[in-house]
C-alpha cells in the first residue's frame, strides 16, 4: 500500500496521519496514532514513547521539539542528548510504528515545528534526523500545515491572508498567512502565549471543584463542557456540576490572553483555529471579537496539524494543478527549499558554555511495551 506520514509532534500529544494512495487520486488524510507525548530513553538506548515508566522517572523527559536549538542538553540516567536528537528520536518511533502497522514505509514524511522557526534549528533537526535514518523528511511550520488541511474543504485564493491559531495543551501559537500562487507564505508569527492554553483551562477547573479531582477527570469534564450544556466533575469528597455558562466565566480571562495577539493581525480575511482547546464555542467567539472576520474551525481541531502535513508529503509530480483527485493540491511545495520559504529566525545566542557532541538515541523498539 503506497501512502504517505505527517507527524505533529506536541508538548502534551504526538499525533500522526497517512494519506494513502487511492487508485488514480489520494484518500482524505486519516489520524492513525495519537500518543501521549512522553518519552523513555531506556540505558540501552531502547524508545519507549507514550509510555511512563514508574522506576525509571530520571529517564522520562517532554517538551524536547520546543528546545531545539538549545544547547543545554536533557540528562536521562547518566546520559546526556540534544533536544534535536531527542525528538528525531520520537520520529523515527512513529515512523517505525506505523510501518509495522502499515506493512511498508511511507513514500514520504512530512513533520511539523513552531512557526518562529529559521534556518538554524531546521539545520539541527534535519541532521537529526538523517542521524536517526530518517533523511528527506519535509519541515513544515505548523499553521502552513493547518492551511494545507483547510484546504481539503475550501479554495483559498492567491493573496488571501489567512490568520492561524493553535491553542495546544502548553502553548499558544498565532501566524498569519498569504496565499501565494502555489503555497502558503508565512508572513508573521506570535512568540508563545501565556498563560498555557489547555493545561491552564484544566488548572482552573480542578480549582472551581476544589482542588482534588483528578487531573484526568479535568481535562474528560472540559471536552465534554464543549458540547453538553453542563458535567458531574468527581471529586473525593462529593460530586460537583459544572454548568457551561459558569465555565466559559471562569476560562474568558484565560482564553481571551491567549487570544489577545490576534489583534496584531488585522485585517486579515479568516482565522483556522487548531488544537484540541478550538473546540471550546467560546474560542471561535472571542476570536471573532478580536478580529471581526470569519472565524473557521475544523470538526477535529486537535488533529489538524498532523493531517495538513500528511497532505504536504504527498509527491508533488503525481498530481496536476487541475487535478481530480478525492484531495486537492498544492503541486510544489515540497520541490521549494523550505529555508527560502520559513527563513524568518536568526540563529539564538548560544550560552556561554562549550558542550561536547552528544550520541544520539538509536531508533529502537521495546517488543511488547508500544500501546
Amino acid at each position: 500500500m503506497r501512502y504517505v506520514l505527517g507527524i505533529d509532534i506536541g508538548s502534551t500529544r504526538i499525533a500522526a496521519a497517512i494519506c494513502r494512495r487511492a487508485g488514480e487520486s489520494w484518500a482524505e488524510p486519516e489520524v492513525v496514532r495519537l500518543t501521549e507525548s512522553v518519552l523513555h530513553v531506556a540505558e540501552d538506548a531502547t524508545i519507549r514513547l507514550g509510555q511512563a515508566v514508574p522506576d525509571e522517572r530520571d529517564r522520562l523527559t517532554r517538551g524536547f521539539l520546543r528546545r531545539v536549538g538549545d544547547e543545554v542538553p536533557f540528562l536521562l540516567g547518566d546520559e546526556f542528548y540534544t533536544p534535536e536528537a531527542l525528538t528525531a528520536a520520537a520520529a523515527g518511533w512513529v515512523v517505525d510504528e506505523i510501518t509495522e502497522a502499515r506493512g511498508a514505509e511511507p513514500e514520504r514524511v512530512a513533520l511539523t515545528h513552531p512557526p518562529g522557526w529559521g534556518a538554524y534549528r531546521r539545520g539541527l533537526l534535519q541532521a537529526a534526523l538523517a542521524d536517526a535514518g530518517l533523511s528527506g523528511v519535509l519541515l513544515l511550520p505548523g499553521p502552513i500545515a493547518a492551511a494545507e488541511n483547510h484546504l481539503v474543504r475550501e479554495r483559498v485564493e492567491v493573496g488571501t491572508t489567512v490568520a492561524v491559531c493553535r491553542l495546544g495543551g502548553e502553548h499558544v501559537d498565532t501566524a498569519v498567512l498569504r496565499r501565494g500562487p502555489a503555497v502558503f507564505e508565512l508572513i508573521a508569527h506570535g512568540e508563545p502565549a501565556e498563560p498555557r492554553a489547555g493545561a491552564a483551562i484544566d488548572d482552573v477547573l480542578a480549582e472551581y471543584v476544589g482542588g482534588q479531582a483528578e487531573r484526568t477527570v479535568c481535562v474528560r469534564a472540559k471536552e465534554m463542557l464543549s458540547m453538553a450544556p453542563e458535567v458531574t466533575v468527581p471529586t473525593p469528597d462529593d460530586l460537583v456540576r459544572v454548568a457551561r455558562p459558569e465555565f466559559e466565566r471562569l476560562i474568558r480571562p484565560l482564553i481571551e490572553a491567549s487570544l489577545a495577539q490576534l489583534r496584531r493581525y488585522e485585517p486579515v480575511s479568516a482565522a483556522l483555529l487548531a488544537g484540541g482547546t478550538a473546540k471550546i464555542p467560546l474560542v471561535a467567539e472571542i476570536a471573532a471579537e478580536a478580529l471581526n472576520c470569519r472565524v473557521v474551525v475544523d470538526p477535529d481541531p486537535g488533529t489538524v496539524v498532523c493531517r495538513g502535513a500528511a497532505l504536504a508529503a504527498r509527491p508533488p509530480a503525481e498530481a496536476l494543478p487541475e487535478s481530480t483527485a478525492l484531495v486537492p493540491r498544492v503541486t510544489s511545495l515540497p520541490e521549494l527549499d523550505s529555508d527560502e520559504l520559513y527563513d524568518i529566525e536568526p540563529a539564538p545566542p548560544r550560552p556561554p558554555v562549550v558542550v561536547t557532541p552528544l550520541e544520539r538515541p538509536k531508533r529502537r523498539f521495546v517488543k511488547g511495551g508500544r500501546e
